[in-house]
C-alpha cells in the first residue's frame, strides 16, 4: 500500500553543502559559548564586561593629566550639593520677598 521504503536521494553537493553549513553552525555555537557561558551559568553578571580586544587604542598626548582631571570629574559628579547651582535657592528667595510684599500692604 505505501510503496514500500523509498529514501530520498540528495545529490553529493548538497550532502557536502548541508555538512559544511552544519560544522559553521557548531562552530558559532561554540564560539558565543566561549563568550557567553559564563553568564549563562551564572558564574559573572553580564554587564561585567571582560576586556575588549577589538577596542580602538589610540595614543594621546598627557593621557595621565587627562584622566586624572576626568576622575576629579567623576568625583565631583558623584558628590550632589556641593558646587551646585543655586537656582532653587533663588527662586525660593524670590517667594519669601513676595510674601513680605504681602505682609507689609496688610500692615496699611
Amino acid at each position: 500500500m505505501g510503496g514500500g521504503e523509498h529514501w530520498m536521494e540528495v545529490s553529493e553537493v548538497h550532502t557536502r553543502a548541508g555538512e559544511f553549513f552544519g560544522f559553521v553552525c557548531w562552530l558559532w555555537v561554540f564560539h558565543r559559548a566561549r563568550h557567553d557561558l559564563p553568564v549563562v551559568l551564572g558564574w559573572r553578571h553580564p554587564w561585567e564586561h571582560a576586556e575588549d580586544p577589538w577596542a580602538a587604542r589610540y595614543h594621546v598626548e598627557n593621557i595621565e593629566e587627562l584622566e586624572k582631571d576626568w576622575d576629579t570629574f567623576a568625583e565631583k559628579a558623584v558628590r550632589p550639593g556641593e558646587d551646585d547651582d543655586d537656582d532653587d535657592e533663588d527662586e525660593d528667595d524670590d517667594d519669601e520677598e513676595d510674601d513680605d510684599d504681602d505682609d507689609d500692604d496688610d500692615d496699611e
